[in-house]
């Protein structure tokens, strides 16, 4: 639970970084820490579906299905956040759990698609029609 200077746990830094050894042991000691956000309301679902580690999305996903419906203090979900990348897989398991959260609006009214096409990212763009 002990915080960084930018204000994140160890969870948050292990899934950015990609390890999921440490995110499968820091989940399987408080699974409750993948609920935890942020100051902007970003969760760690929201870091690891950004940068795009696919291991530590399906982990975070599996404990808590409905955390992919979470959204930040500008209203964007972790599918807003994945949109903004290339990496189609991550959106494809964001899907998984409610394809719903692809009709989801940010603050400005922009849905996933919006983002992935605003980006270029054709091939998002195509997983998430």
């Amino acid at each position: 639970m002990t915080t960084n200077f930018i204000n994140a746990i160890a969870l948050e830094t292990a899934a950015i970084q990609g390890h999921i050894d440490i995110v499968n042991l820091l989940l399987e000691t408080d699974d409750s820490l993948a609920k935890i956000a942020r100051n902007n309301g970003k969760t760690i679902l929201h870091s690891a579906a950004r940068i795009g580690h696919v291991e530590v999305v399906r982990r975070l996903l599996n404990k808590d299905p409905g955390i992919g419906l979470r959204t930040d203090k500008k209203g964007q979900t972790s599918l807003h956040m994945a949109s903004k990348g290339t990496n189609a897989e991550i959106v494809v398991e964001l899907l998984k759990p409610d394809v719903s959260v692809s009709h989801l609006e940010d603050n400005k009214g922009n849905m996933p698609l919006h983002v992935a096409t605003q980006k270029g990212n054709i091939i998002v763009s195509e997983h998430i029609l």
